[in-house]
């Protein structure tokens, strides 16, 4: 046993019975002071189940009889309720269960150990109830926002992401070994997932500013895939072209400063080099970003709202973002990789990160810093090609014009500071 084990997991229950009966003291007022327990009731619950977890080796049927007293008097108080009104929920009853629990959790040995992760899980789960108890009108109001058909497709996609895709293999198969079903399912649920995020973040935001807000958040992960998203979304709605190419162009600007932070992380001194290279892309992508977005954009007429999941554009995407990686490793094996600037122009045109990675090593060890600087921009400007002629292919002609625009920009801006930088 850790030293104070016993009186830390005492003070836990209590500090757990006293957040969640504080709430509900206060929520008392709305139910006209008819509830079961308050700021004193709770945290005495949670002692209850401490104690009675602590006297577990005195008698194992302690912590048992205990825990039906507590159902029984929440069935007493359940009853007495139901018959002064008919509508009465459970959610006061079972959170004095849940309080109940969480005491006995914390005082219970061998369940989870090291001690310090067993009272941190306590105090989270109860912060979680708390939430849950508080957050009642908010939440009934995001229920009424969602439809049938949001759930329906929501439920679809965790069958794919949580199901489906942890059993596709993880081996590269296929001509040349160049599918991995595992990444391309991957690439279908990040797809998937950042149409659901650009969705939410219409409805907080607007239509304009959810987009942009959504591109953004979609950059972190995989400017690839928030690209291909919002070309398939600009097929469907041709009205969203110019906040689509905004959009895309803030994804872009999000996935060169994530270059920037991923090889300050790996090898700092490669700034010297790439600082102005990179800067400059990051530069020339928000100028794109503000010339796509105005034209016409604020004349557009406003996009509907549709399914977030749309598992089948999502598919037929994969599919092409598929055919790009045998086209890619088609050109490696049968050209070969005539040293780091062919490979950086043929890794990059699908992962930008991977180039960088490599290349910030290969700086650190020993290769020039104006060379990695030169792979990784040869990358970057390989993929930027790539993701235009993606969403020109699929999102048409509106938006591929737009986005070739910014595409254009980032590729002659990274090859002028590129060519100052070798020659400083």
């Amino acid at each position: 046993m850790e030293p104070y084990e016993t009186h830390l997991a005492l003070a836990a229950a209590l500090a757990v019975g006293l957040l969640v009966g504080l709430e509900r003291e206060q929520s008392k007022a709305e139910r006209g002071g008819n509830q079961l327990g308050g700021i004193r009731t709770y945290p005495i619950f949670a002692l209850v189940g401490a104690v009675s977890t602590l006297l577990g080796p005195a008698s194992m049927w302690l912590p048992l009889v205990s825990l039906l007293g507590v159902f029984a008097l929440v069935a007493i108080s359940y009853a007495a309720d139901i018959k002064r009104d008919a509508d009465h929920g459970m959610t006061t009853e079972i959170s004095v269960v849940g309080v109940y629990l969480l005491g006995a959790l914390a005082a219970a040995r061998g369940v989870v150990e090291p001690v310090a992760d067993r009272l941190l899980l306590v105090a989270a789960l109860g912060v979680a109830i708390t939430f849950l108890l508080s957050s009642k009108p908010w939440l009934h109001s995001v229920t009424a926002r969602v439809t049938r058909d949001d759930f329906f497709a929501t439920v679809k996609f965790l069958i794919v992401a949580v199901i489906v895709l942890p059993l596709l293999p993880n081996v590269d198969v296929g001509p040349l070994q160049a599918i991995n079903p595992r990444s391309l399912g991957l690439m279908v649920v990040t797809i998937a997932g950042l149409s659901f995020l650009g969705y939410v973040a219409i409805k907080l935001f607007g239509a304009k500013r959810g987009l942009l807000v959504g591109a953004a958040l979609g950059g972190l992960v995989s400017s690839t895939a928030t690209t291909l998203s919002f070309a398939g979304r600009t097929k469907e709605q041709p009205a969203l072209a110019p906040v689509a190419a905004g959009a895309i162009a803030i994804a872009w600007t999000i996935m060169l400063v994530r270059v920037g932070v991923v090889v300050a992380l790996i090898e700092p001194s490669l700034l010297r080099t790439l600082a102005m290279p990179l800067g400059a892309m990051v530069v020339a992508a928000l100028v794109g970003m503000l010339l796509t977005f105005r034209r016409g954009g604020e004349t557009a007429e406003q996009p509907q709202l549709k399914n977030p999941f749309e598992l089948g554009s999502a598919i037929k995407i994969g599919l092409v973002f598929g055919v790009v990686l045998l086209v890619t490793k088609a050109a490696n094996v049968y050209l070969g990789a005539g040293g780091l600037y062919l490979a950086a122009a043929i890794s990059g045109a699908t992962d930008v990160d991977a180039v960088v990675i490599s290349s910030a090593k290969l700086a650190s060890g020993g290769v020039g810093e104006v060379v990695a600087t030169t792979a990784i921009t040869i990358a970057i400007a390989a993929n930027t090609i790539v993701k235009t002629i993606m969403a020109w292919s699929i999102g048409r002609t509106a938006l591929g014009k737009r986005v070739a625009v910014t595409g254009v920009l980032i590729i002659v801006a990274g090859g002028v500071a590129l060519a100052v930088t070798a020659l400083a």
